[in-house]
């Protein structure tokens, strides 16, 4: 019986994920060197595997508001109002 060799991640440059999604490659690169984001480098060369690149792209996205316009303002005037009681009184 012969085991098949594990099957390799492809390997995406970070210059071609910078490209691809239109993103600042001198950014990537100084992330990358910050250890900000998992990658693997080997040599000067950095690569990202499919999944280092979803995670990549998941860890920038930002997430819409969940409050409604209306809960925003009742938050604000709390806000302010609680400032106002704050104040000694003169």
């Amino acid at each position: 019986m012969t085991h098949a060799p594990p099957a390799l991640p492809r390997l995406h440059l970070l210059e071609e994920v910078a490209q691809q999604y239109r993103l600042s490659l001198i950014g990537l690169q100084r992330r990358a060197r910050a250890k900000s984001f998992t990658h693997i480098k080997i040599g000067k060369k950095r690569y990202l595997t499919d999944e280092q690149v979803l995670s990549l792209l998941q860890g920038a996205t930002v997430k819409s508001a969940t409050t409604s316009r209306r809960e925003q303002d009742l938050a604000a005037t709390a806000e302010r109002r609680g400032r106002r009681h704050r104040r000694p009184a003169a």
